[in-house]
C-alpha cells in the first residue's frame, strides 16, 4: 500500500496531534497531584503549629507555679464549686480507686433533684475550674422524685 503525499502529511498531523493531547493530559494529572500535595502539606503545617502551640502551653502550664496559698483537696474543690452553684444540699461524692502511677485523684459526683439551669452552671464551674478538672464521664438521667428534674452522674479526675 502506497500512501500518497497528502496522506502522508494528515498521518504526520495526526501523529503530532495525538502526542500533544497525551502530553496535555499528563501535564493536568501531574498539575492535579502537585496542587492536592500542596494543599495536604498546607494542611500538616497547620496541624503541626498549633500542636507545637499547645505543647507550648502545657508546658508552660505544668512549669508555672500555682496560684494561691495551700490547694484544696478535691473533694474540698469540688464541695466549693457546688455550693457556688448552690446545690452543696444535694451533692454526694464519692472516691473512684485509681493507680497511685498515674497520679490522677477521681471522685464519683452525683446530683439530684436538679433544674437544667443548675446542671449547667454546675457542670461549667467544673469544666473551668482552677486547678483543671477533668470530666471522665457524664450522666443525665430524670430524677427519681420528680420526673421535671434531672439526676447527674459524672466522674471527675484532677491531678494530685
Amino acid at each position: 500500500m502506497v500512501l500518497s503525499r497528502r496522506e502522508k502529511l494528515l498521518l504526520a498531523a495526526l501523529a503530532i496531534l495525538v502526542v500533544v493531547a497525551g502530553f496535555l493530559f499528563v501535564s493536568s494529572r501531574v498539575n492535579a497531584y502537585r496542587s492536592g500535595l500542596e494543599r495536604r502539606i498546607f494542611e500538616a503545617g497547620t496541624l503541626l503549629t498549633r500542636v507545637v502551640t499547645i505543647s507550648e502551653q502545657l508546658s508552660l502550664q505544668e512549669t508555672a507555679p500555682r496560684k494561691g496559698g495551700p490547694r484544696l483537696s478535691l473533694i474540698g474543690h469540688l464541695e466549693q464549686l457546688a455550693g457556688r452553684a448552690a446545690v452543696k444540699n444535694r451533692l454526694q461524692l464519692n472516691r473512684i480507686p485509681q493507680e497511685k502511677t498515674k497520679g490522677l485523684e477521681g471522685l464519683e459526683v452525683k446530683l439530684d433533684e436538679l433544674t437544667l439551669d443548675e446542671m449547667i452552671a454546675f457542670i461549667y464551674s467544673v469544666e473551668n475550674s482552677d486547678p483543671v478538672l477533668v470530666l471522665d464521664q457524664l450522666d443525665i438521667s430524670p430524677s427519681f422524685r420528680d420526673r421535671d428534674l434531672l439526676r447527674v452522674t459524672m466522674r471527675v479526675l484532677s491531678r494530685e
